[in-house]
C-alpha cells in the first residue's frame, strides 16, 4: 500500500472538505429548517459530482534491449490489470470556486518470462487526489487560484513544446491521467480577446520530475490572444537555477476543413544528460554539459489538419526538438549503454556503476532523444454514433524507428464504453521507439454515473 500524500486520509479529506463547506454558514445550506425547498435548489444548482469507474487491463512485450536486457533492469510486468474510481467534485457559490478530484486504484502486476523476476505478482493499491482547486473571483476579469491541477494548452498531439510545466499533453492515452502540479495563478482578463496569467509551481504534486534533478519551481507569465478565426500565445518563464525559456502558440482557421498551428520553445542552458567521452570505466558517461551554459536550444513543432467530407480528420505534424542528440552524440549514448549492459550481471564491483549508468540513459531528462519527428493521424468520431476511431504513425526521422498507435472507443448507451489502445513499435534495438518496448495493447470498460 502507498501512504505519504498518497494514503486514503488525503481521499477522504477532499471529500469530507467539500461537506465542510455545504454546511457552513453563509452557503445556503445551513438554515434546513426554515427553507428546505429553496435549500435543495441551491444545493442541485451550485454543487455537482461527476463519477467514473474504470477497469483495463495491460499486455505488453518488453524490447529486450541494451537499455533492459533479459528485462533484468527495468523489470516491467508482462501483465497489468486496473480498477480506478475517479469522483470528480465541484462546488460554487457566489465568487468562490472550489474542485477536487479524488482518486482509488488497485492494481495487479504479474511477471512472466525472462528476467531476473521470472515469476510472479502483486498486487497494490493508491490514495490520493490528483488535482484540487480554490478560486476567487477578486472582480468580474480577475480572478486567484490556488490548486493542484493539470495546465494543458495548444493543440498539438505529439507534446506540447511550448508548456514549461507539461510537455506531456497526455493525448497518447486519453484514459490515463496527467498527474497534477501544484500551482498559484493569477488570471486578469483586461477585455474579451486577450487573457494575461502569472503562474508559479510551487510544489511537484503528483508530477514527478523528468530528468536527473529534483523539483525546481518554475515561474511563467503568459499572454493569450483569441480572435475569430486565430489565435496565439506567448509564454516566458524561468525555472529556479536552470534558465529561461520562452514558449509561443498559434492557430489559424483558413476554412472550415483546413486548421494550421504551430507550437515551440527557446530554452537557454537545461539539465538533461547527454553522452560525453571521459576517462571513466565505460570511456564515456551521461553528463549535463548545458548546465550553466547559455546555449539556446530551439523545439517548434508546426501542423495541420483537413477534415474530409467522411467527417474523418487527417493531421500531420512535424517537430524539430533542438534538445535532441545529433548523430554522433546517438551513438556515443548506444555505445554507452551497451558497455554497461555488458557489465550488469557481472556480479563485481561494476554493477552499481552500471545499473547507475543504464539509469540514466533511461532517463535523460529529454521528451524525444533525436531531433526530427513526424506525426500523421487519422481520428473519426462517432461512426454509426456509436465508434470513435483514431490511427495515429510517429516516426523518428533520424533513426528510422516508429509508432503505430490504435485507439479505439465503443459506446455502449449515455454511461457505458469500451476501449482499446493499441501500440506497436519498430525498428532496432538501438533505437528509441526499438529501446523500451516491442508492443503494448490496452483494453478496458469505463462507467460514468
Amino acid at each position: 500500500m502507498k501512504y505519504h500524500a498518497s494514503s486514503p486520509v488525503y481521499f477522504l479529506a477532499a471529500v469530507l472538505a467539500f461537506l465542510a463547506v455545504l454546511i457552513w454558514p453563509g452557503t445556503g445550506f445551513a438554515d434546513t429548517d426554515t427553507e428546505p425547498v429553496e435549500t435543495e435548489k441551491t444545493f442541485t444548482e451550485k454543487f455537482t459530482m461527476e463519477f467514473r469507474a474504470l477497469t483495463y487491463g495491460n499486455l505488453q512485450e518488453p524490447s529486450y534491449s541494451t537499455q533492459n536486457q533479459r528485462n533484468n533492469f527495468l523489470r516491467m510486468p508482462r501483465y497489468l490489470g486496473d480498477i480506478e474510481l475517479r469522483p470528480d467534485l465541484r462546488f460554487n457559490v457566489s465568487a468562490l470556486e472550489l474542485m477536487a478530484k479524488p482518486r482509488m486504484r488497485l492494481e495487479y502486476n504479474a511477471w512472466t518470462g525472462a528476467g531476473m523476476r521470472e515469476q510472479g505478482s502483486k498486487w497494490d493499491d493508491d490514495w490520493y487526489v490528483n488535482e484540487w482547486l480554490a478560486r476567487v473571483k477578486v472582480r468580474e476579469n480577475l480572478f486567484v487560484s490556488y490548486g493542484r491541477e493539470n495546465l494543458q494548452w495548444g493543440p498539438s498531439f505529439l507534446f506540447s513544446p511550448s508548456n514549461p510545466f507539461f510537455p506531456d499533453n497526455g493525448r497518447r492515452n486519453p484514459y490515463l491521467e496527467v498527474p497534477g502540479s501544484d500551482f498559484a495563478r493569477l488570471v486578469w482578463i483586461p477585455e474579451s480577446s486577450w487573457t494575461l496569467s502569472f503562474i508559479v509551481n510551487t510544489e511537484e504534486g503528483r508530477n514527478k520530475p523528468v530528468g536527473p534533478d529534483p523539483f525546481e519551481k518554475i515561474y511563467a507569465a503568459k499572454i493569450d490572444y483569441t480572435g475569430r478565426e486565430n489565435y496565439a500565445s506567448l509564454i516566458l518563464s524561468h525555472k529556479e537555477h536552470t534558465g529561461n525559456t520562452t514558449g509561443i502558440v498559434g492557430g489559424w482557421t483558413v476554412s472550415d476543413a483546413v486548421l494550421l498551428y504551430a507550437e515551440g520553445a527557446i530554452t537557454e542552458g537545461g539539465r538533461s544528460l547527454y553522452p560525453e567521452r571521459d576517462h571513466s570505466f565505460f570511456g564515456s558517461s551521461m553528463q549535463q554539459i548545458y548546465k550553466d551554459g547559455t546555449a539556446l536550444k530551439p523545439v517548434l513543432l508546426t501542423g495541420g489538419s483537413y477534415t474530409l467530407e467522411s467527417k474523418g480528420t487527417l493531421t500531420l505534424e512535424y517537430a524539430y526538438n533542438g534538445q535532441g542528440y545529433n548523430d554522433a552524440q546517438a551513438d556515443k549514448y548506444y555505445a554507452l549503454r551497451r558497455r554497461a549492459a555488458n557489465v550488469m550481471d557481472s556480479g563485481n564491483i561494476m554493477t552499481g556503476l552500471s545499473q547507475m549508468t543504464l539509469g540514466q540513459t533511461t532517463n535523460t531528462g529529454l521528451k524525444f532523444l533525436r531531433r526530427n519527428y513526424l506525426l500523421l493521424q487519422y481520428a473519426q468520431n462517432n461512426i454509426r454514433n456509436i465508434i470513435d476511431l483514431t490511427l495515429r504513425w510517429t516516426q523518428n526521422i533520424d533513426d528510422a524507428s516508429c509508432q503505430f498507435t490504435t485507439l479505439v472507443t465503443y459506446y455502449l448507451g449515455n454511461h457505458m464504453e469500451l476501449f482499446s489502445i493499441g501500440t506497436i513499435n519498430g525498428g532496432g534495438k538501438n533505437t528509441e521507439f526499438g529501446s523500451i518496448l516491442d508492443y503494448q495493447l490496452m483494453m478496458g470498460i469505463k462507467y460514468t454515473f
